[in-house]
């Protein structure tokens, strides 16, 4: 899946792959985290792993692994090994749903929150417990986890669309014939791709909002606001399906727009459809930028909160 594009802010064109935040917002949720882990165990095992490598550096090795920029042995073995490597960063739940099941349309088995599942099992020295990845080490598992935490909050990551013509419709319920939108690879708003403008646009908003001109500027100034309700129910095993159906609720104003208009279209992909969009309120981009401070924050607070279940202090 090709995220790209731009909206509103001025940005350099390139090509990306599936990556939720892109490099700025993937780093915060690692920022976050390597605060908030400071002085507790969890902090000596991540360095344990990673060495001098933060969170925050860690966060986008999943995406670079996808063949993006400098590769190296680890990357070529991982891809190799995991063949649907591509797909443990999303799941394509129909906005309209109220829960993420495994059962649901657009669920599969290597989704991002099985790929999270993997991760923890691997990270809790469970490896045999899990199928989905192939020789992925503990430190391969922490830089995964790092980046599939950032994948699961961004709501482009598990709510999807589904269009009959110009009509949203769940193909839980809907008979008829439909397409995706692809995680909004396939919306066009001001010539451009939607899902880019959450990735990337939306975060340059939010950091401009909060006055912050670095990736590290932008977490301490969400970390100096009140913390969020992140806390999840039960087992490390049942966090990521509450945090696929939170940022599946959270999918549905991302969704609010009018569908103008619908074509085919042609490209290395094949003939797929491509609709024109426009949000139903002007305050749109204000909106998703409030909304990326939320998911990030989420993403950062639980992302560390899972490091430190997994590694907890010992109590003299």
């Amino acid at each position: 899946m090709i995220r790209s594009g731009g909206v509103f802010l001025t940005v350099a064109l390139f090509t990306l792959s599936a990556a939720a935040w892109t490099e700025e917002g993937h780093q915060a949720v690692g920022a976050i985290a390597d605060s908030l882990i400071k002085g507790h165990a969890a902090q000596q095992h991540v360095q344990q792993l990673l060495g001098t490598e933060t969170l925050s550096k860690a966060s986008t090795w999943a995406d670079e692994a996808k063949g993006y920029g400098e590769q190296t042995d680890e990357m070529e073995q991982f891809r190799n090994d995991n063949p649907h490597h591509g797909q443990y960063h999303y799941t394509d739940i129909p906005f309209q749903e109220k829960v993420y099941s495994e059962k649901m349309f657009g669920a599969t088995n290597v989704d991002v929150v099985h790929a999270i599942d993997a991760c923890v099992l691997i990270l809790q020295g469970k490896p045999e417990q899990q199928k989905l990845f192939n020789n992925v080490n503990p430190k391969i598992a922490l830089r995964l986890l790092v980046h599939y935490v950032g994948d699961i909050h961004q709501p482009l990551h598990v709510g999807a669309g589904y269009l009959n013509d110009t009509k949203w419709v769940d193909p839980n319920v809907f008979k008829g014939k439909y397409e995706d939108d692809q995680g909004g690879n396939r919306l066009v708003w001001h010539g451009e791709k939607l899902h880019l403008f959450w990735d990337m646009d939306a975060v340059k908003i939010a950091m401009t909002n909060a006055h912050a001109t670095t990736v590290d500027q932008y977490a301490a100034a969400l970390l100096k606001k009140p913390e969020p309700k992140w806390k999840t129910t039960g087992s490390l095993q049942n966090a990521s399906v509450q945090w696929a159906t939170q940022s599946l609720i959270a999918s549905k104003p991302v969704h609010e727009l009018k569908v103008l208009n619908h074509k085919e279209v042609k490209d290395r992909r094949g003939e797929h459809g491509e609709w024109q969009v426009e949000p139903q309120r002007v305050d749109y981009p204000q909106v998703a930028a409030n909304l990326v401070d939320r998911q990030i924050s989420l993403a950062g607070y639980r992302l560390a909160n899972v490091l430190e279940t997994i590694w907890p202090d010992t109590t003299k």
